[in-house]
């Protein structure tokens, strides 16, 4: 068994009812083909060296028919994203 690496998801939990994620983007950002967010449906803990104890934890949200975390979104959609969880 590998240790885990850098963004590895390493646990997760489901979410409770009521939470949603936000996207927004800077000024002037194209945001054009990029889906909003979606409803959270899990927290998932993902390794992480520079985090204390070697993990953080961030939201598992739906959008464009699929679950993401912030990392894998940021990568798909541009890291200038801000993903932020907040109340329905």
């Amino acid at each position: 068994m590998r240790s885990s690496e850098a963004g590895d998801i390493t646990g997760m939990l489901p979410a409770c009812d009521g939470l949603r994620v936000q996207v927004t983007a800077p000024a002037g950002t194209d945001t054009a083909g990029v889906p909003g967010g979606g409803v959270v449906v899990g927290w998932a803990l993902v390794a992480d060296t520079s985090a204390v104890g070697g993990a953080r934890v961030e939201p598992v949200f739906l959008a464009d028919g699929r679950a993401w975390t912030p990392d894998q979104y940021r990568a798909t959609y541009g890291q200038q994203l801000r993903v932020q969880v907040g109340r329905l």
